[in-house]
């Protein structure tokens, strides 16, 4: 598996046999680059529109924003867990849906635009992430503090940030990823890129910084 970031809330997971699975797709948000990018699936954690722009996606890929269980395509597992979108139980910005990604042997979870810790329920649902993506940027979503109590509640093999300022919305009112690494005690540099399998998980180190990438990959 494949893993690249594209700021914000955006991911591509690219499976061995070329399928991808893209989530939270942004189209005209702050100074992030407009992006056509590719994908099979699409997950969407909410229907706002710095998360649903389902244009920006090419071909006619299967969009998943509603909870349960799919089965896109052989192999692939996906689960929507509901949730909020903030601390007063969605009275402020709504609901949230937790996407657990199952493929190749990975369980990767996005936690989409969480904005609360999270309950025992939730914890038994989601089960132990190999990767977590979680947002720690606060304002809209879990701040660094709350977003350090979910990694240690559901202690993944690997943590992944997303949702924090960065220079593309320097204007965005949510802090950077310094406050969340500090209280991780980590300074991981930046990749580019991740690919991690199932047999070198646990070569890799529990936090992963993911630098943003500019273009579409060719």
């Amino acid at each position: 598996m494949i893993i690249r970031y594209y700021g914000h809330s955006l991911f591509t997971l690219t499976l061995e046999n070329g399928y991808i699975i893209l989530t939270d797709p942004y189209g005209e948000f702050y100074s992030y680059p407009t992006r056509t990018l590719k994908a099979d699936i699409v997950t969407v954690s909410h229907h706002h529109h710095d998360h649903d722009a389902v244009s920006m996606v090419e071909g006619n890929p299967v969009i998943i924003d509603q909870p349960g269980v799919h089965l896109p395509s052989d192999g692939v597992r996906i689960i929507g867990i509901p949730s909020k979108h903030d601390d007063a139980n969605g009275a402020k910005r709504g609901d949230n849906l937790i996407f657990c990604l199952e493929a190749e042997g990975l369980r990767v979870v996005h936690l989409g635009d969480l904005g609360h810790v999270l309950t025992p329920e939730h914890c038994h649902a989601i089960g132990t992430p190999d990767i977590l993506i979680t947002p720690v940027g606060g304002t809209y979503t879990t701040d660094a503090i709350a977003a350090q109590q979910n990694t240690q509640l559901l202690n993944p093999r690997v943590t992944i940030p997303m949702h924090y300022q960065t220079d593309y919305n320097r204007d965005m009112p949510i802090v950077t990823v310094e406050p969340f690494l500090a209280l991780m005690n980590e300074t991981p540099l930046p990749m580019t890129l991740c690919r991690i399998t199932h047999q070198d998980i646990n070569e890799r180190s529990s936090l992963l910084l993911m630098s943003i990438t500019a273009a579409a990959p060719a």
